[in-house]
Order: structure tokens, then sequence, then C-alpha cells
């Protein structure tokens, strides 16, 4: 077998995701060969970085890099060419980034003769030099920018530590662009920072990096649907992204798109496992998946990974929430609320205080997002929901979240608290009414669930069948609506099986029927984590 086919079978395995296969050939023939001083210098070179890729992909990272080093090191080094020597230096740059040993990846990478860098040589010199804290980094990423216009990571770090003036002045001034936007996210200002990124893509038409940041903006002011374009348009921009996608996995969370967030995490830990990114996209697609001990390690291990991450512990909250632990998720909520404040920061704090019985707590905070964002619907319903949960608030909460649903016909947390308010004062006729106005604008799994839930409160059954099978087809793992429907069918098609339950519920009075359909829609409406 030539070291060619040899290289090719190996390459294979590992394309097939057959990492110990491919080590076991690559240890058994490219090793041997790569140390026999009889084969050719650069035959030896490409045999030992096959037995390199092998060994990585079992994440035999430090076996690796002492296999280039004791190759480097001998006579063979004398004998390659200058260009082999720069694709040597970075492979153990390579190593050395995925090992997190950020200054001998950049001592390997100043071996490079600065004419012969290429861009991505530049960029991992500039996050080495920035993660060691080197004083080269602002010179790097100045570099970069230079070499790459569009280069958004380097405007980030520019704006955070002062970018230098080009020679036009462009440079410059998108740096300013970008730091102003960045401040108007700060205080959540969204649809202004959303107008300046949009104003700087335009001249930025290819930079990943405004695009997710535009996304985000979007997607705090709860317009998922263009959140989720402009995120998908970033990350085709740039694959290797890896900036707001923390955000975007908490978007994905929402839409209850459980294959997109494990493929986000999976891209994104395949690419740098030494980020938090991937990791809470990860978390979030096993809280989708109901593991949610799992989901909290690996919440826990984006956090030490980035202690100042604040979306590695809103990512945890949720899965607090989501597994009943309102006490610890308020408790991460306000961590991540102190690190880096949000809409979505707001809204973990408040929805964990009201779990929590916690009212006062979170209206506090719940007036504090409305004043922040006085135009956002969102931000008012939340105050009326946390006012929903007082007996003497219920008027000024129903009007609270009927001008919210004026404001945005698409809100959908003042939609299901307001209906969730007419169940409670027994006004199923106004609850029924409500929805069918706003549901047109709604048409989630979610909300015909509610709408079939207060038709079979109005004993409106068949009609809420109907209400139940759209959601289902729009949702088929929508387990609420899967045992709402089988509620109904039952009801409306008694078996011989259930004339005993259908007798003693007869034998009750229709009130405490009722009372009992009304606690389990309020209930039910108390469980969905919509607001996260």
């Amino acid at each position: 077998m030539t070291s060619q086919v040899l290289i090719d079978e190996i390459q294979q395995l590992l394309d097939s995701d057959l990492g110990d296969s491919a080590l076991q050939l690559a240890e058994l023939e490219c090793r041997p060969r790569a140390f026999d001083k009889l084969v050719p210098a650069a035959e030896r070179l490409a045999l030992l970085r096959a037995y390199c890729r092998s060994l990585h992909a079992v994440k035999q990272h430090r076996t690796a890099l002492r296999a280039i080093t004791e190759f480097i090191s001998g006579p063979v080094r004398g004998q390659l060419a200058a260009e082999d020597l720069e694709e040597v230096a970075r492979d153990i740059s390579d190593v050395r980034w995925t090992l997190g040993e950020h200054d001998m990846c950049l001592a390997q990478l100043r071996q490079i003769p600065r004419a012969h860098r290429t861009v991505r040589d530049v960029a991992r010199m500039a996050r080495s030099a920035a993660a060691a804290q080197s004083g080269e980094a602002a010179e790097l990423y100045a570099e970069l920018l230079r070499r790459q216009p569009n280069a958004g990571e380097a405007l980030v770090f520019l704006s955070a530590h002062g970018g230098p003036r080009a020679a036009d002045g462009s440079s410059y001034h998108d740096v300013a662009s970008l730091t102003a936007a960045r401040g108007m996210m700060q205080r959540l200002e969204y649809r202004k920072a959303a107008a300046e990124l949009q104003r700087l893509a335009r001249r930025q038409r290819a930079n990943a990096q405004v695009v997710a940041l535009q996304a985000t903006c979007h997607y705090m002011l709860d317009e998922r649907r263009k959140a989720h374009l402009l995120y998908e348009r970033a990350r085709a921009l740039d694959a290797a992204l890896v900036q707001e996608m923390g955000a975007y996995s908490g978007l994905l969370m929402q839409l209850g798109d459980t294959y997109a967030a494990y493929g986000l995490g999976s891209e994104l830990l395949k690419a740098d496992q030494t980020r938090p990114e991937g990791w809470i996209a990860m978390a979030r697609y096993l809280q989708m998946s109901g593991q949610t001990q799992e989901a909290l390690a690996i919440a826990w291990k984006a956090q030490a990974l980035a202690p100042g991450c604040a979306e590695a512990y809103c990512a945890e909250g949720s899965i607090q929430l989501a597994g009943g632990s309102a006490e610890e998720a308020a408790e991460v909520f306000l961590k991540a609320h102190a690190l880096a404040r949000s809409a979505q920061t707001y809204r973990g704090v408040v929805e964990a205080h009201v779990r929590c019985g916690r009212y006062k707590e979170a209206f506090v905070h719940a007036k504090e997002l409305a004043e922040l964002m006085p135009a956002h619907a969102a931000a008012l319903a939340m105050v009326g929901v946390v006012l929903s949960h007082s007996a003497e608030g219920h008027d000024k909460a129903a009007r609270l979240l009927q001008a919210a649903l004026d404001a945005d016909p698409r809100c959908t947390e003042a939609l299901a608290a307001l209906a969730s308010l007419h169940v409670a004062s027994q006004q199923l006729d106004a609850a029924v009414a409500l929805l069918e106005r706003y549901l047109p604008d709604n048409e989630t799994d979610d909300m015909y669930t509610r709408y079939a839930d207060v038709l079979t409160l109005a004993n409106e059954l068949p009609k809420a069948a109907v209400n139940y099978t759209v959601a289902l087809e729009l949702n088929p793992a929508n387990e609420r609506a899967k045992i709402g429907f089988d509620r109904v069918d039952r009801l409306m098609h008694p078996s011989a099986d259930d004339d005993d339950d259908v007798a003693e519920d007869a034998e009750q009075p229709d009130d405490d029927v009722a009372d009992q359909r009304t606690g389990e829609f309020e209930r039910s409406d108390m469980s969905d984590d919509e607001m996260l």
C-alpha cells in the first residue's frame, strides 16, 4: 500500500466518524513510516500529519504534540522546504490552541515570516494574544482589520480597546458605529441598536459579526422570525462564527427546534471546545430533550469555561425553572443579570420570582424593564403578568395586558396571561372571544392548545378536538395537546371502561367539575416556560 493510499484510507475513516479505527491503522502503518529515515522527507511529513489527525479525532492532543515535536526536532528539519516548516508551525499552533496554551500558540505562529502569514494566521495570533492578555493583541487585530475589512471580531476587540484611525477614516468610523450600537444594546435600546447595525451592515455587507448582533437585537425584541433569518445569514457568512451563538441557541429553544439546537451545539464544539457557546447550545438541546441533570452538568461546564458569560447562567436558570427549582433559578438569573443585563435576564428574574411567590421583587424588575423599553409590548405585558397574581391587581393587570395586545397583537405573553385571567374569573366566553380574535396573529401549537383548553372548559368539545389536532399538526411532540385531545375524545366517545368515570363525574355538582378543569388550565399555564 502506497503512502498516499494509506493517507486516503485514514481520511475516509475519519470522515465516517471512525476515529478509533483510523488511529489503529495510523499507529500500525503511518507512524513507523513517518520515522523511517529511508522515506523521503515530504512523504514522511504527510504520513505524520495523517497520524496526528487520527490522534486529534480521539482527543489525544498531547500525544499528537509529542509526535510532531519529536519529528521536527530530528534531522528531517533540514530536509524540509520552508513552506513545509510553516505548515508544521501551524499544526503545532493548532494543538497549542486546542490545549488552551495561547502564549505558546502565539510563539509558534511568530516563526512564520510576516509576508507568508495568511488571514487565518493573523486571526489566530490576535485571538491568542487577547487570550494571553498580551500587549500585541491590539496591533494584531489592527493588522487583521487591514487585511480583512469585514473582520467583525477585530471590530469588536478594537471597539472595546480603542481602534486605530485608518488613512481614510473608514475603519475608525466603523469601530465607532459598532461601539455605539453595543452601548445601545447594553442600555436595552434594541430598536436603535438594530438601526445603527443596519447602517453599518451596508458598509460591511459580508460582516457576520454585525449581522449576528442585529439578530440578537431582534431576538430581544421578540421578533423571532427575523432574528432566526439573521442568525442563519450570519452563519452562512462565517461558518466558524461563535459570537452571539449562545443567544441563538436560546432563540432555538423558544422556537422548540431541538434538531437545530443539537446541530448548532455540535458544530460549535467541533470548531472550539474552549468557548462556552457550544456547551450552552448543547445544554439547551438536552433541556428540550427532557435530560435535565445532563443539561445542568453541561451548563455548569460552560460557566467554568467562561465565568463572565451571562448566557451560560441564563441557560442554567431556564433548566432550573423547567425542573421546578425556582429558588435556584432566581439565584442564577440574578447572577446573569449582574454580569450583563438584557431583556432575557429581566424575564428570567421576573419569572423565577413569580414562581417563588415573591411578587414584590418580580414587580420591581418588571417595572424597571417596562421603563427601559417603554415601547415594547412584552415588557408592558410582564408587569401585567405579575399583577395578575394579586387579587386586587386583576383589573389593572387586565388593562395592561389589553394595552400590550393593542400595541402588538402578536404579544403571546399578554394573550396567554389575559386569557388565564378570564378563565380564573369564570369569564369563559370572554376568554374564547379573546383567543379567537388574536389567534390569527399567533398561530403556534402552544396558542392552539390554550384555545382548545378554554373550549374544553366551555364544553365546546368538538371545536376543542379540532384545535388540539391543529396544535399536534404544528408540533407532534406537544404533550399538553395530546393529553387534552385524549381527554376530549373520552368525553365525546366514552367507552365501556369509562362508564364508571362518567358516572362519577355525573355525581359531582357541575360547579365542582368546572372548578377542577379551570384549575387544570391555570396549572398548565403556569408550568409553561414561554417567557424564557
